[in-house]
């Protein structure tokens, strides 16, 4: 309830955990992921996975879960979604994303390009950020607060970083 979500929705999401859990214990660990067809090699649910809290097994919970979710949902503000995204991201956890942290999020973004061109809107991106910048670091690197002005004024943003589970419970 203090997430925000009605009983349908996380009856829901605890299907969707649960399913993924396979040992039936309720904690989704690393070989659950692994096991699962469409998650395993995904570079990006690796990530998220690994971003995540976990408990003394090294699981992450349902709770865990449903609050990292809960982050996307669509009365939270745009900052909330891309500082999420922005952590989640910066490996390094130095408060800022150097030209390689964008290029992983880039190819995870759009898989299909190639590495040429992917090459190429890293660097556009991170100079136009940049240039866009009141302070801009003169390392090339991205600062939080930077990346979140940039991603505000991105054309559709805010409902690409929504998660509705209206659609799926319909």
């Amino acid at each position: 309830k203090e997430l925000g979500y009605s009983p349908s929705e996380l009856g829901f999401m605890f299907n969707r955990f649960s399913y993924l859990c396979k040992s039936g214990d309720g904690e989704l660990s690393k070989q659950d992921i692994g096991a699962n067809e469409h998650l395993a090699g995904n570079k990006y649910v690796a990530r998220l996975y690994n971003v995540l809290p976990k408990n003394g097994h090294g699981c992450v919970t349902f709770d865990s879960f449903i609050r990292a979710a809960a982050v996307f949902r669509a009365e939270n503000p745009l900052e909330e979604k891309l500082d999420f995204i922005f952590d989640l991201f910066d490996y390094n956890m130095d408060d800022t994303l150097d030209p390689g942290e964008i290029k992983e999020m880039i190819q995870l973004a759009r898989p299909d390009l190639p590495e040429t061109e992917v090459n190429e809107l890293v660097t556009s991106t991170v100079t136009d950020i940049l240039s866009k910048s009141s302070n801009p670091r003169k390392d090339g690197r991205v600062k939080r607060q930077d990346f979140v002005e940039y991603g505000r004024q991105l054309p559709g943003i805010d409902k690409l970083l929504t998660l509705n589970l209206t659609q799926n419970l319909a």
